[in-house]
């Protein structure tokens, strides 16, 4: 037979032939039977190799024969050698260890993009999202060590550079360009064929309100020099700040009329919640926007000049007791950590509460205001149970504010609720000079008995007046009876020339009399309210009842509320 041939052939050459050849027999054991070689010399070391192959395989680990070849010496590998079942097990290993890290790393990217809706299809799987068919919202591309080393390790959880690349090789070729709000991250532009443009600003902040108009610009130069041009806009997220500026794209583009609808369209396509743009403030400047568009034709408004008086807190718990920090882009402007008056002073001492209506008022007593205000500025409340913020822009508020808690980023997240709360914000129109009021008063101190025009005397009289008035907490109250006394002043020094009907020089000359009269009775008041109520000459160990007894200005806490009635 053919076969009985074949195998008493294959017996007799396997005494000349090195080559191990496997018998196609069916009563062969499924494990490959290495031939002796004709050196009895290295017999010892095969039959420890042949013991490791012959252990392999009782595991269960097959390995792949090739086929040998004619001219192949006796010191060719075998197939089944000990090499080539290391090498086996090794990838095997390595095979397995990638799909794991890789499961683990697919994972970690579906958790850190949390609500985000992703892009998965062709074989990618982004954090990345089609606003519309031309603008684009994506997660930070991470993975590159131009990022810095967090930026290089955070490619493990975020939008892998490399990924990302190809994604806009293949469906964008030269036809995208990347927006980068990131302020902590930055990559090589050249990464991206050079086509990235940078708009930064810190996250959970707002930007600088030059900046939306300047990003709305750029991105539509980009996108009309080319129907098919499409913008790539990412922060870190890819969520917040990205949110705000595409908003504000969409209003510029008039793809909606109002941003309550930008709003409402972004995060319905960005977040499979409908969460995407949810920060007071960032939402605040994207109406800010909104009426920049109408009022001032998509310019970048001036800033307005101001001065922040104070606050005032509505129907605000007694564990309500904040320390506060007013700040802009370029740093802090003012903080009761650090003020002369303040700094060690607990919150419950420099916060003044107003019996009659329940306010709690805060202001620097006998100073014109707590800091200058140009444009954009932060207004950051400390408390116990949890900080509390907002963004806010001079030239698109009005000088008195009041603020509901939902106003406010994080208020939220307090640990203890405060419903109704509310924040009246207290400024006034600045130019850098003395205000009109203590211009009117120094006018007042000229014309009366010569008294000294100083600034600092006329606010002395006014103090020493109104510490007799403590015992009511006129000063504090903000109520509604405040501006009589003020009245009643006013009206005993215009009374007598309205009654007369003689000549104007004799009204002038009474009206003058009645002045020195008022003026002498406020010298003799104060040498007396001096000696019991004496400013301390320490004024960072000042306690509540201390800054009472120096904050008789009563303007301070009133906020001009006088001057402000007598317009109506």
């Amino acid at each position: 037979m053919v076969s009985d041939q074949t195998n008493s052939h294959a017996v007799d050459s396997s005494s000349v032939e090195s080559t191990p050849i496997v018998s196609s027999s069916d009563e062969v054991p499924n494990f490959p039977k290495p031939t002796m070689p004709e050196q009895n010399n290295s017999q010892a070391g095969y039959t420890g190799k042949w013991a490791i192959a012959r252990i392999a395989s009782g595991f269960g680990l097959h390995l792949a024969q090739k086929t040998p070849v004619g001219n192949e010496n006796a010191s060719s590998v075998s197939p089944s050698s000990p090499s080539t079942v290391l090498h086996s097990v090794g990838k095997g290993l390595v095979d397995t260890s990638m799909g794991a890290v890789k499961a683990v790393q697919v994972r970690a990217r579906h958790m850190v993009s949390q609500n985000k809706r992703r892009y998965q299809e062709g074989g990618f799987d982004l954090d990345l999202t089609y606003i519309t068919d031309n603008i684009i919202a994506m997660g930070f591309p991470a993975g590159d060590l131009s990022s810095g080393i967090f930026g290089y390790f955070e490619g493990f959880y975020r939008n892998h550079m490399e990924e990302v690349i190809k994604f806009f090789e293949t469906h964008h070729k030269d036809r995208y360009k990347v927006y980068n709000l990131c302020s902590e991250r930055l990559y090589d532009a050249s990464l991206f064929a050079g086509k990235v443009a940078c708009f930064p600003f810190n996250d959970h902040n707002c930007p600088p309100i030059n900046l939306i108009p300047s990003f709305c610009q750029s991105a539509y130069s980009w996108l009309k020099s080319d129907i098919l041009n499409v913008v790539v806009v990412h922060c870190k997220a890819g969520k917040a700040r990205t949110g705000l500026m595409i908003c504000s794209l969409l209003l510029f583009l008039k793809f909606f009329p109002t941003a309550h609808e930008c709003i409402d369209y972004y995060n319905q396509r960005r977040c499979v919640d409908g969460k995407g743009l949810i920060l007071p403030s960032q939402i605040r400047y994207v109406k800010y926007f909104e009426r920049i568009l109408a009022d001032f034709n998509g310019e970048s408004p001036p800033g307005r000049r101001c001065m922040l008086r104070g606050f005032r807190l509505h129907e605000c718990p007694y564990w309500v007791r904040p320390s506060i920090t007013i700040s802009d882009h370029n740093g802090v402007l003012f903080t009761t950590k650090r003020h002369p008056k303040t700094k060690n002073l607990m919150p419950e001492d420099f916060w003044i509460r107003a019996p009659t209506k329940g306010i709690v008022v805060f202001a620097l007593p006998g100073e014109r205001g707590l800091t200058e205000l140009t444009g954009d500025f932060k207004i950051q409340f400390h408390d116990r149970q949890g900080d509390f913020y907002c963004w806010l822009n001079t030239t698109m508020m009005e000088n008195r504010v009041i603020l509901n808690g939902s106003d406010f980023d994080d208020f939220d997240k307090r640990r203890l609720p405060v419903p109704g709360f509310k924040v009246e914000i207290v400024m006034i129109d600045y130019d850098g000079t003395v205000p009109e009021k203590y211009k009117a008063n120094e006018k007042s101190n000229l014309s009366s008995a010569d008294c000294s025009p100083s600034y600092k005397d006329s606010t002395n009289s006014s103090r020493n007046k109104a510490s007799n008035d403590q015992e009511n907490d006129d000063v504090f109250s903000d109520s509604d009876d405040e501006d009589k006394p003020v009245s009643a002043k006013r009206s005993s020094i215009s009374g007598p020339p309205q009654q007369q009907s003689g000549k104007i020089d004799a009204d002038v000359i009474t009206l003058r009399k009645n002045i020195q009269q008022l003026s002498l009775n406020s010298k003799q008041q104060s040498t007396s309210d001096n000696k019991q109520f004496e400013k301390p000459k320490s004024i960072p160990n000042l306690d509540s009842g201390d800054i009472k007894a120096i904050a008789a200005d009563a303007s301070v806490f009133s906020f001009g509320d006088d001057e402000e009635d007598e317009d109506f």
